[in-house]
């Protein structure tokens, strides 16, 4: 196991084997898959990692982290968990960085997850130094890792462009404005800023919809009303729309494609694969220029800046202040409520965004899958 970061001589080794990994990632490999296929970002993860797995003919044996599996789309066959897994192949776990010891086999034991904040505690390097290979989906992620010794690399995750594929016609110049936030309930994702940012951005008259798509599994019923009176009893309540929780892709799809601009003015993300599906579709995003995301976002997008200065992640609920996330500072909330603004005061010129599309389209599913097979490698554990 890889406790540290590798010297120059591991460093070499693992470039000169790159070529021989993308050549056999391309011959049919086995592979355990230790994840839960659920409705969480981890189960859609797993999902379309086994999916594009086995498209592309590897022979993958899905192993539940807990009982045998639970709901998943439609759009998926009904895998059975196997519990006939692949003895000596790489054992691939899709799951947090706190908790990566439950591999199986003797192959070599690879771990991918998508942690948000900007320091690690010291129970998740522990965890992450367990495997032999840790996969992280974006440098900014990877750097963080090696600024605490833990061995990473990077490979982006995707969206399903059978499900977010743009259409024309979806952008179209319109008097009103539908902006549009999806992910749970949460500081982290900046949900306590986009209110107070609507609100200062516009006026009873102007018309214009927020529709927000946070429902949170986590959460309890007191938590859950604290969020919706903070949006319902502000002085656009009557402009904002709670959608809740649809069952598959293909529903939430629906709903990003009647929005015109999508908006995430998150402190520290993983991934945030919906501002990502926004972009395929060709939507307008205002999105913030930090962590997870910062693997995609680029000049198509409407850039948060946000410095690098940092306050304690608290907020009483997922994160107890150990770690510390991106402030959300009055310049990054002025150039949030001018981005606002912007967007619908140009509603009438208002084009598909097909920069975004095109920066979208470089990372789907199965390109993920295809530089992740290039990542894991081909070699027993303890050679």
């Amino acid at each position: 196991m890889k406790h540290d970061l590798p010297d120059n001589s591991v460093s070499m080794k693992h470039a000169s084997e790159s070529r021989k990994y993308q050549e056999e990632s391309r011959k049919m490999r086995k592979f355990n898959l230790v994840c839960e296929r659920n409705k969480t970002s981890y189960g859609y993860h797993a999902s379309y990692t086994a999916h594009y797995l086995k498209k592309a003919g590897h022979d993958v044996r899905i192993v539940p982290i807990f009982g045998r599996g639970s709901e998943i789309d439609q759009i998926f066959a009904k895998d059975e968990f196997d519990w006939r897994f692949h003895k000596d192949s790489p054992s691939l776990m899709i799951w947090h960085q706190d908790n990566l010891t439950k591999f199986v086999g003797d192959g070599p034991r690879v771990a991918f997850s998508a942690f948000e904040l900007e320091t690690l505690s010291e129970r998740e390097v522990f965890s992450m130094r367990y495997p032999d290979v840790m996969i992280v989906p974006s440098e900014w992620a990877a750097n963080i890792c090696r600024q605490h010794r833990v061995w990473a690399v990077s490979c982006p995750l995707g969206f399903e462009p059978r499900i977010f594929s743009p259409k024309e016609e979806e952008m179209v110049p319109t008097p009103h404005t539908i902006f549009g936030n999806f992910g749970k309930w949460e500081t982290r994702k900046g949900h306590d800023i986009l209110i107070d940012a609507f609100n200062a951005a516009f006026e009873k008259d102007d018309d214009v919809i927020l529709a927000m798509m946070p429902h949170n599994m986590f959460l309890n019923a007191t938590q859950v009303n604290y969020w919706e009176s903070k949006y319902k009893n502000s002085k656009l309540g009557s402009k904002i729309q709670i959608i809740p929780r649809l069952d598959t892709q293909l529903d939430v799809s629906n709903v990003m494609r009647q929005i015109h601009c999508g908006v995430f003015p998150a402190r520290a993300e993983g991934w945030n694969l919906e501002a990502l599906e926004c972009m395929a579709l060709g939507k307008e995003i205002i999105v913030t220029n930090c962590t997870g995301h910062t693997a995609f976002v680029d000049d198509s997008c409407r850039l948060i800046d946000m410095p690098d200065v940092f306050e304690r992640a608290e907020d009483g609920v997922f994160f107890d202040g150990r770690s510390v996330w991106r402030e959300f500072g009055r310049a990054s909330f002025d150039q949030l409520v001018e981005h606002l603004r912007s967007v619908h005061k140009n509603r009438y010129d208002r084009k598909p965004n097909v920069k975004a599309t095109e920066r979208a389209f470089n990372f789907t599913w199965e390109k993920s899958v295809q530089k992740l097979t290039e990542r894991i490698p081909h070699f027993r554990a303890g050679e």
